[in-house]
């Protein structure tokens, strides 16, 4: 099996001892380019439980988007692969076991006839759809459950933190999980949750347009994965202390994240932050390993590698310039993390506070063209549905935090549509509006010089 590269790139070429400000290095794993002799191979079959929620709180518009898309993943679906659906409110029913998709538009009659029912026993449904797919999982088939609901479970079991141990278990083994959030009050912890833990994907949007980039992109990365379940852990050397940027934990600090699923050409990444001591050593300021499942299931093991860093005076330290792309990079995580903050305190009903904090986002002299353009679009939807823009923030941290899977950095501190949108390598677009698709979404364009004012009132 060919090898990945591991490459850690400091903000500076240099460090400073016992500085009073952290510094960051951003880390990334990068995949080998697909082999000649796989590149003309088909992606290989997919096995897919398209699990639907009936609930009440779905019908009408929700339930009819929800089968929309439905229908549209098995149209788009190959004679060798197969479908099954499943239907849940209280009750879960088997609308259609696990069948070929050759015969697509008897099982689309079967979706059209899909009707509103009562309570959402959610985790029952999701629980069947593996079912349908776990006699028939094998290696060379790719295995998914693909959730549409609006993450309203009131029935069966409701526990966040145990559903997410089940989605999890059942990835290890081979089926894994992707959530379409629809409807306007979603539960989008509970979706996107039950995604990060079933290793696929969380995508929410209010029309089926918005999802069918979602669709390719999703069955894109699983047709040209390399590495699944990949786990990055990061170690400071001797009073360094090291942290990964961007997702608040409760317990504290986090040296441990997962990073999913990474296919041929791409690459996954994550932002340290350092803060080094008085008794720091350069050849040794930080170690980073990597740990992964291969397509066969088998454990291996990257790592580690070592930041080795020239000390330097102040004055030398001030002088050495920044890496531009690294900085871009950081300086997204970051945003991340503080848009993390303010959601949270959306949530508990400090708006004042929160609108302090997205001035001072807003505000900042370093946001790239796509983040300044990301930030004036959840100005505006803040300002028009404060319940979406949440939804906006919690959806969009994923693509900053992680760098956006498939996109070079260095193509992070270019313009998103002349740079990235024309990248032909990315399997994730990194979009302004997630919830919307690219034809769909109309960010304002930022201002020239942002009003230090502005949100101040």
């Amino acid at each position: 099996m060919s090898q990945p590269t591991i490459e850690i790139l400091p903000l500076k070429k240099g460090f400073l001892r016992a500085a009073a400000d952290a510094t960051h290095a951003l880390v990334r794993i990068i995949a080998p380019e697909k082999p000649a002799d796989l590149q003309a191979t088909p992606r290989s079959p997919l096995d897919i439980a398209l699990v639907i929620d009936r609930s009440g709180s779905m019908s009408g518009k929700p339930l009819a988007t929800a089968k929309e898309c439905a229908i549209r993943i098995v149209n788009g679906l190959r004679t060798e692969d197969r479908v099954a659906i499943v239907t849940f409110d209280d009750n879960v029913k088997v609308v259609q076991a696990l069948t070929s998709a050759l015969d697509a538009q008897k099982i689309i009659n079967e979706i059209k006839g899909i009707e509103s029912g009562g309570s959402t026993d959610l985790f029952a449904g999701w629980e069947e759809g593996a079912k349908q797919l776990a006699p028939f999982t094998k290696k060379e088939r790719i295995a998914r459950v693909i959730l549409l609901s609006d993450g309203q479970a009131n029935h069966g079991l409701i526990q966040e933190s145990e559903i997410f141990s089940r989605v999890a278990k059942i990835a290890g083994a081979g089926i894994t999980t992707s959530t379409i959030g629809l409807g306007h009050g979603f539960n989008e912890s509970l979706l996107a949750g039950m995604a990060k833990s079933g290793e696929g994907t969380a995508n929410f949007g209010q029309e089926p347009d918005d999802l069918d980039e979602a669709f390719e992109q999703q069955f894109a990365i699983l047709s040209n994965t390399f590495l699944r379940q990949v786990e990055l852990k990061v170690q400071g050397g001797s009073d360094v202390k090291a942290r990964l940027v961007g997702e608040i934990i409760e317990e504290g600090v986090t040296r441990v994240r997962k990073l999913g699923t990474l296919p041929y050409g791409a690459s996954l990444v994550a932002v340290v932050e350092m803060q080094i001591g008085q008794n720091a050593k350069g050849d040794e300021l930080l170690a980073v390993n990597f740990r992964a499942h291969t397509k066969d299931g088998e454990v291996v093991k990257y790592g580690p590698q070592i930041l080795s860093l020239p000390e330097v005076d102040l004055a030398t330290y001030a002088s050495l310039a920044p890496d531009t792309a690294v900085a871009a990079a950081i300086t997204e995580a970051v945003i991340s993390e503080k848009l993390e903050q303010v959601e949270d305190l959306l949530r508990r009903r400090k708006h004042k506070e929160a609108k302090a904090l997205f001035a001072e986002i807003e505000n900042r002299s370093d946001l790239t063209s796509w983040a300044q353009q990301k930030i004036v679009y959840l100005k505006n939807l803040l300002d028009d549905d404060m319940i979406m823009a949440m939804k906006e923030m919690r959806y969009s941290r994923s693509d900053m935090v992680r760098g956006a899977r498939a996109i070079p950095v260095e193509a992070l501190e270019q313009d998103v549509n002349a740079s990235i949108m024309a990248n032909e390598s990315a399997m994730i677009r990194r979009k302004i509006a997630a919830g919307r698709s690219v034809k769909r979404q109309t960010p304002t364009p930022p201002p020239a010089s942002p009003d230090p004012t502005n949100g101040q009132a």
